[in-house]
């Protein structure tokens, strides 16, 4: 079971600044993404690291320059910066990449945003493929009434649909976003945590409250903790939760705690662990 902690968990600083703070606290596995603040230096701390050992994934709109780029894809695109990007991902060996589904309007066609997100995912697929990247797409959340946007891939039947419209896409399940999915109950939630293998790029975790993505910190009353050991070790974890400036000896902690949590888990069930195909997974 390989876990990666999210730079988006360690925001508000720079790149170097958080990548020393995971270095120093035993983490070799981070997953690059929006959070730290943008900084010339952005590049040549990712590449510093890289040559002492870390070992990355990449995600969204993440911080590689001095310049924050509004990735949204659900709208048009610049395809130069994308050309840029995975040009860079390429250069610095990162084969996995993920994005959100995009948001829009409330003044706009559901249809309309969908359609452009699904032309954008398949150009966005053939410059990933291009340079040996595999490129998932993430399950989103519902955002609060009062919002002038919606997410789109915020429920399972869009979920399900996106699945048959680009079956060549992996998915990334984050069990946070699910917990605010609406009218969720135990068996929507179970058949996504039943995805074959061959969908899944990487899974989410954090916690909330059940109504806005808040990233708080895992505890014994997760909901999703008794389902993690549905999945198996090939699929790598990301935890999520917020650390933000917190000492070097905390995030340790912390980090090793949920990995600790998670792998005691998966060892009280793993005589008995199986991988159902669900319905959905078997469609998928």
């Amino acid at each position: 079971m390989k876990l990666y902690l999210s730079l988006s968990a360690y925001g508000g600083v720079s790149t170097r600044e958080a990548l020393t703070v995971f270095w120093n606290a035993g983490v070799r596995y981070t997953e690059l993404a929006i959070g730290p603040k943008p900084d010339a230096d952005a590049a040549q701390a990712i590449f510093d690291f890289r040559k002492l050992g870390m070992l990355y994934r990449a995600h969204h709109a993440f911080v590689w320059g001095d310049r924050h780029y509004p990735l949204n894809l659900a709208q048009t695109q610049d395809w130069d910066y994308f050309k840029r990007l995975t040009d860079y991902l390429a250069s610095i060996d990162i084969t996995a990449y993920s994005v959100h589904g995009g948001s829009f309007s409330k003044t706009t066609e559901r249809i309309e945003a969908y359609t452009t997100f699904v032309e954008n995912i398949h150009c966005l697929h053939q410059l990933c493929l291009s340079r040996g990247i595999v490129l998932g797409v993430e399950t989103m959340y519902p955002t609060l009434g009062i919002s002038a946007t919606q997410n789109l891939l915020d429920h399972a039947d869009e979920v399900t649909q996106f699945c048959q419209d680009a079956p060549q896409m992996k998915i990334v399940i984050d069990l946070a976003h699910l917990n605010i999915w609406h009218n969720k109950n135990s068996l929507v939630l179970n058949q996504w945590l039943a995805l074959p293998l061959e969908r899944l790029l990487e899974i989410h975790i954090s916690d909330n409250d059940g109504r806005q993505d808040i990233h708080s910190r895992i505890t014994d009353d997760t909901w999703w903790l008794p389902q993690i050991t549905q999945f198996p070790d090939e699929v790598p974890l990301v935890l999520e939760s917020r650390l933000n400036r917190l000492p070097i000896v905390v995030v340790q902690q912390e980090y090793e705690r949920i990995t600790n949590l998670i792998l005691d888990l998966q060892s009280d069930q793993c005589s008995d662990r199986c991988f159902p195909y669900t319905s959905i997974g078997t469609r998928l």
